[in-house]
């Protein structure tokens, strides 16, 4: 931000020198006050091209600023609608097995029915084969004879309401096929729109990675030094206290930096005023000498010395004014470093690190499914001990909580790909159980921006998230955000 307006004060520096030195010139000239105010015009031409290429890399900036900012807003919108599906997905499932359970029952229900049936009507066909006369020739009593065809025709009309109501099952079991038929469908119509969402995030996470070329050096960098600390670490409370140091130093080196390029402007200022009294100082004393010389040899030529003040009291005037634009130039640059800075530190909810402290309550959930296992302050210390487990679905879409920095980004023994988000106020969110990260050190995350991706092999993916305070595991059920679709198991 600084080399911009030290560049426009060299050329301008170059101009005025080429313009004292080409002074003594003028005088043999035909016309002493032209060459002056071509010196001005071009210089005025130098300012505006200087101005033009400055807007043009503000303009240039800013389209890049709000196209990132696009696409960041695209993503997160994205994350929540195939987190939305996924839950939808789940639900639709869960009916599905509610339905083939009950088809199940009815079916075997259905087949004992179907056999009892079987029996009586298998009976009943043998007695409707053999005539009256058989009946009264079997060698059983009348009143037995009697007591049968009573029996019989109490039972006929149970076994007409027995057939009615199996055909009421019949009928009733072909529904509940059919409505299976339609859940499925809906299955399927909800997983290719779960697909197509995670496809459309994919596209949007690539688009974005093309605008992240520019800070590469500055990542690998970052990369390089967790990598050494993950290196050296010991355990997980090693490591963050070695992150927090290195953030300390880092804002140490940042505010260090800050008051070596402050002093270094401060010197420049001072170098080039010095610069410009002492040309004032010269230029004077050789206007004085040369005008001396005029009026001793050229008298006579009172009309053509006037020209000659004239043209070196325009050339005064134009350094002036040049000096004075240079000055509102610089003054220019620095108010947009300062606006920049402000702008930074002001930006929307979207944009800027609030308060942790304020949001307690209020944080996301990373991912959609259902809480396994909770925080236990009493456990071992080990894995799954200092948060809480959510079990999600396959390729289930993974979250940032909440707004802050990506401090470790890779492997760490134990945890398997672990993710650190540092948030102000001293807190981390540490998420592991991911296959993929979509996240790099140094960036900074938004909340609900997308940072990684379930695996797809597991049956029931586990995602662990914990919360710290200072380095210290906390309990994080209180500061996440109230989901009706979370359940809480164990």
């Amino acid at each position: 931000m600084t080399k911009q307006p030290f560049r426009l004060g060299l050329i301008v520096g170059v101009v005025q020198w080429g313009m004292v030195l080409g002074s003594g010139a003028a005088f043999a000239e035909d016309s002493p006050v032209a060459e002056p105010m071509a010196r001005l015009k071009q210089l005025e031409h130098l300012l505006d091209q200087s101005r033009a290429e400055q807007d043009a890399i503000s303009r240039k900036t800013q389209a890049i600023t709000e196209e990132t900012e696009k696409i960041r807003n695209q993503m997160i919108a994205a994350a929540n609608a195939a987190q939305e599906d996924e839950e939808l997905l789940s639900s639709l499932e869960a009916q599905l097995a509610d339905l083939i359970v009950s088809e199940k029952a009815k079916t075997e229900a259905l087949k004992r029915r179907s056999g009892q049936m079987t029996g009586v009507l298998t009976a009943l066909q043998r007695l409707a084969w053999r005539p009256t006369e058989a009946l009264l020739a079997q060698p059983q009593s009348p009143a037995d004879t009697v007591r049968s065809a009573i029996l019989l025709r109490a039972a006929v009309p149970q076994i007409i309401a027995s057939a009615e109501t199996l055909k009421g099952d019949i009928a009733s079991l072909a529904t509940l096929r059919t409505e299976m038929d339609q859940q499925r469908d809906r299955i399927k119509t909800a997983t290719a729109t779960m697909e197509a969402e995670h496809r459309q995030l994919k596209e949007l996470y690539e688009r974005k990675a093309q605008f992240q070329d520019a800070a590469i050096a500055a990542q690998n960098a970052a990369e390089s030094r967790v990598a050494q600390l993950a290196a050296e670490a010991q355990d997980l409370r090693d490591l963050m206290q070695r992150i927090e140091e290195d953030r300390i130093r880092r804002v140490a080196e940042a505010e260090a930096k800050e008051a070596a390029e402050k002093a270094a402007r401060e010197a420049e200022v001072a170098a080039r005023k010095a610069a410009e009294e002492a040309e004032a100082l010269a230029v004077k004393a050789r206007q004085e000498a040369e005008q001396a010389a005029l009026r001793a040899a050229r008298e006579q030529k009172d009309r053509e010395r006037q020209a000659a003040e004239a043209a070196k009291e325009a050339e005064r005037r134009a350094q002036a004014e040049a000096r004075e634009k240079q000055a509102a130039a610089q003054k220019a640059a620095q108010a947009s470093q300062k606006a920049t800075r402000e702008a930074d530190a002001s930006r929307p909810q979207s944009q800027t690190r609030q308060s942790f402290e304020s949001a307690k309550g209020k944080i996301l959930f990373p991912a959609r499914g259902s809480i396994v296992e909770q925080y236990n302050p009493t456990a071992e210390i080990g894995i799954g001990k200092r948060g809480i487990t959510i079990q999600t679905r396959p390729a289930a879409q993974v979250i940032a909580p909440y707004d802050g920095q990506v401090v470790f980004a890779e492997s760490f023994r134990g945890y398997g790909l672990l993710l650190i988000i540092e948030h102000s106020d001293g807190y981390h969110t540490l998420i592991a159980g991911m296959t993929r990260i979509d996240a790099v050190v140094g960036q900074k995350l938004v909340a609900g921006e997308p940072v990684g991706v379930m695996g797809t092999e597991e049956s029931k993916p586990a995602l662990y998230v914990e919360l710290r305070h200072n380095g210290q595991p906390i309990n994080p059920t209180p500061w996440l955000a109230a989901h009706t679709s979370l359940k809480v198991h164990g």
